[in-house]
């Protein structure tokens, strides 16, 4: 078996929570206050798509998907310490995808604590610019960069 993706479940929520990478569950507790399992479920139940990123010995290495609120989406991303495992094989999967997306939306636009320095590689790598630090973003009132993609007119 190959790293893969597929349609999330309810049941993947409960399953990655207690594995969820630290800079994530920092970021969490930063932005929203929330725990990891109920950041996953409420990502999860936001999404107009939700997929779980399979690692290659059968475990979850992670969640991502998209919510549209009217003028944007805002795309997402939380994994475990596999997730780094599957770059060469989601990299290019996942910049398809972000091209389907901002086709299809035109604006993704959300926000990254600015110590989560894995998922800031990840968003550079996929196109995305960040365009505004904000130094008390969230609960936590912790330095968060909003970052973006737009279609291409």
């Amino acid at each position: 078996m190959t790293h893969h993706y597929r349609p999330s479940t309810f049941q993947d929520c409960r399953d990655m929570a207690p594995n969820l990478r630290e800079q994530d569950v920092n970021e969490i507790m930063a932005s929203s206050g929330s725990q990891p399992f109920e950041a996953l479920w409420a990502s999860f139940d936001a999404s107009e798509e939700c997929f779980t990123i399979i690692h290659e010995d059968g475990d979850i290495a992670g969640m991502f998907g998209v919510s549209y609120n009217g003028h944007f989406a805002s795309p997402w991303l939380l994994g475990t310490d596999k997730l780094t495992e599957t770059k060469r094989v989601m990299l290019p999967v996942a910049a398809k995808w972000v091209e389907e997306k901002v086709d299809q939306y035109s604006l993704l636009l959300n926000y990254v604590d600015v110590d989560n320095t894995v998922s800031r590689k990840w968003l550079k790598s996929l196109g995305f610019k960040f365009i505004k630090l904000i130094d008390d973003y969230g609960v936590g009132k912790k330095p968060f960069y909003q970052f973006v993609r737009i279609k291409d007119v």
